[in-house]
């Protein structure tokens, strides 16, 4: 079969380019943590229902905080905080506050064994983009040197699988669906969303996770030295400032 010319290869971060499970539960405890040391009172106020009553009512006054995850965290606790009896000002500078100290722990992240050397190999092959649900920061992660461009939920008021993602990465690169890679660890997000696009797959499943969706996955990486070969085996790379 003959390799298929790409000019662009996007992928996935959370899960794809690090685990990301831990780290996010790490965040997590550390945001409520300092509020916790700040706003005494939250002790005996703070219950998984209640954030989660605020979380709905919030997205029901405006859906956009779906796509725009740094916002929307800031919000819930605000509006915890206001519940709490402090003041707007108050409210909203540990909202931001806490939501600082989320921040720093939420990208300390642990890439994929090979991740950073195989991201700087393809980058001089070709345009490389991140396309992502979440709010990772490439450069507190120091890679984004290896990325041309990032597009998150809120640059395109949409979450993958929708196609609006893809669309603009497209766009960025100049390159059709079918000159275009997407790599990524969620069957539906990334696999599903990219393929709707016309765009080529493959399934980054380091955790050997079974195919439960109704279409095959024909290409899927276990590791990131596995994802390189699996490149280099069915694509050939083109970067026109190369």
């Amino acid at each position: 079969m003959a390799r298929k010319k790409i000019k662009l290869i996007t992928f996935d971060l959370d899960d794809t380019v690090w685990p990301n499970k831990k780290v996010i539960l790490d965040a997590e405890k550390t945001l409520w943590n300092f509020l916790l040391q700040k706003v005494p009172q939250l002790k005996d106020n703070f219950n998984e229902s209640a954030i989660n009553k605020i979380r709905v009512d919030l997205v029901e006054k405006d859906p956009t905080l779906k796509f725009n995850l740094t916002k929307f965290r800031k919000e819930v606790v605000k509006e915890l905080l206001l519940s709490l009896g402090l003041d707007a000002n108050e409210a909203i500078y540990y909202s931001n506050e806490s939501f600082n100290e989320f921040f720093k722990v939420r990208n300390k992240v642990q890439l994929y064994k090979d991740a950073k050397i195989i991201l700087e190999r393809l980058h001089r092959k070709t345009l490389i983009g991140s396309l992502s649900n979440g709010n990772a920061d490439l450069e507190i992660i120091g890679i984004n040197s290896f990325f041309d461009f990032a597009i998150n939920s809120k640059d395109v008021n949409s979450n993958k699988p929708s196609p609006p993602h893809f669309i603009k990465a497209l766009e960025h690169a100049s390159c059709k669906p079918e000159e275009a890679l997407h790599v990524g660890d969620c069957p539906v997000n990334d696999v599903g969303g990219a393929r709707n696009c016309n765009i080529n797959t493959i399934w980054f499943n380091c955790e050997k996770h079974k195919w439960d969706e109704i279409f095959p996955c024909d290409l899927q990486a276990r590791s990131w030295k596995d994802l390189y070969e699996i490149i280099n085996k069915n694509f050939i790379l083109e970067r026109e400032d190369v």
